[in-house]
C-alpha cells in the first residue's frame, strides 16, 4: 500500500470512528506514519481529503456492485435493491458507518443522492413493468426503506435480516 492509499484508509478508519470535527490531520499523520505535510501536498485541505474518501468509497462500491444494476427480471431487482443495504453495508462497514454520522454534510448528502440517482429510475422502470399504479412513490417507499435498512444495519445488525423479508413480502404478489 503506497502513502497515499495508506492515509485514505487510516482517514476512513478515523473519520468513521470519531467524526469529522473529532479528527485532525496531525491524528491522520500519526497513525499513517507520515507527516502532516505530506497529507496537505495530496490533498490540499482536510475538507478535500473526506471528499476524496467519500468519492472513492462510492467508486469502490459501484464497481463492486455493477452487475447489480443489470437484473433483467423486475421483480427480482426490486429484491436486490431492499438486500442491497445488508450486503453493501457488511463489505464496506466503515464507509456506511461514516456515512450515517456525516449524512448532514452536503459533500456526503449530494455523493448519497448521485450513488442512488441510477437506482431511482430502474426502481421507476421495474415498477411501470410490473404494473404498478404509481411507479414513483413505490419506488420512494422503497429507497426510503434502503435509507433506513443502512442504519439499521450499523446500529441494529440482527434486525435488519427480518425488515428485508418484512418489506420484500410486501411485493410477494403482484397488483
Amino acid at each position: 500500500m503506497d502513502r497515499k492509499q495508506k492515509i485514505l484508509t487510516i482517514s476512513l478508519k478515523l473519520f468513521a470512528e470519531n467524526g469529522y470535527r473529532n479528527t485532525t490531520t496531525q491524528s491522520i499523520a500519526l497513525k499513517a506514519g507520515v507527516s502532516e505535510a505530506l497529507i496537505f501536498k495530496h490533498f490540499g485541505t482536510k475538507e478535500h481529503l473526506l471528499t476524496f474518501v467519500i468519492k472513492s468509497g462510492y467508486k469502490r462500491i459501484i464497481e463492486k456492485n455493477r452487475g447489480m444494476m443489470e437484473e433483467k427480471n423486475a421483480l427480482q431487482f426490486i429484491y436486490n435493491v431492499i438486500e442491497l443495504p445488508y450486503k453493501l453495508v457488511t463489505e464496506e462497514p466503515l464507509f456506511w458507518q461514516l456515512q450515517s454520522r456525516l449524512m448532514h454534510m452536503d459533500i456526503s448528502s449530494k455523493s448519497h443522492a448521485a450513488f442512488l440517482r441510477p437506482v431511482h429510475s430502474l426502481l421507476v422502470k421495474a415498477f411501470e413493468y410490473l404494473a404498478y399504479k404509481n411507479p414513483k412513490k413505490e419506488t420512494e417507499f422503497i429507497l426510503l426503506c434502503v435509507e433506513a435498512l443502512w442504519k439499521l444495519r450499523i446500529t441494529e445488525p440482527a434486525e435488519i435480516r427480518s425488515m428485508q423479508e418484512f418489506i420484500k413480502s410486501k411485493y410477494s404478489t403482484l397488483p
